[in-house]
């Protein structure tokens, strides 16, 4: 059972690694961003939480939000120096490394905003919040990989 919570958190680690790798994830429109947060938002009050609570964990997305901009920036000079010196006729294996190593520990960074941002939001809850928020928050992610899939299925 564990391997293969391990197995799927690997493979969606994988694949949000991919497309934070993308060039055109960093280009959100703001129209995406503002309905995304204004998702996040109605969630949050899905859960029915104290007023001081629900402005705590509004403030906590907030700030996880802001250095999740600043990492996804670090990992697009990373990703077009590793597109430049992949380009090279003989790339240069320091350069390649360098590059590698920036990229890898911008999704590590990135992967860690996410569970620190969690944890920090559990942290503020009852378990019987927690066990909502987690499952609130499950339901919204499927909506969201629905609406992934529909718009790949569209584009074909």
């Amino acid at each position: 059972m564990k391997g293969k919570f391990n197995f799927k958190l690997g493979a969606l680690c994988a694949i949000l690694s991919a497309m934070l790798v993308m060039p055109a994830l960093g280009q959100v429109k703001k129209g995406e961003e503002g309905a995304r947060k204004e998702q996040k938002d109605q969630m949050v009050k899905e859960l029915k939480l104290a007023p001081e609570k629900e402005k705590t964990m509004l403030a906590v997305g907030v700030k996880y939000a802001g250095e999740r901009k600043e990492i996804i920036a670090g990992m697009k000079k990373a990703n077009a120096d590793l597109q430049a010196a992949l380009a090279a006729a003989n790339p240069d294996d320091a350069k390649l490394k360098e590059s590698i190593s920036a990229l890898t520990s911008g999704q590590d960074k990135m992967f860690a905003s996410f569970k620190n941002q969690r944890d920090e939001e559990l942290a503020l809850m009852t378990p019987a919040e927690q066990g909502k928020y987690l499952l609130v928050l499950g339901q919204w992610r499927q909506k969201m990989m629905s609406k992934r899939d529909q718009k790949a299925a569209g584009k074909k």
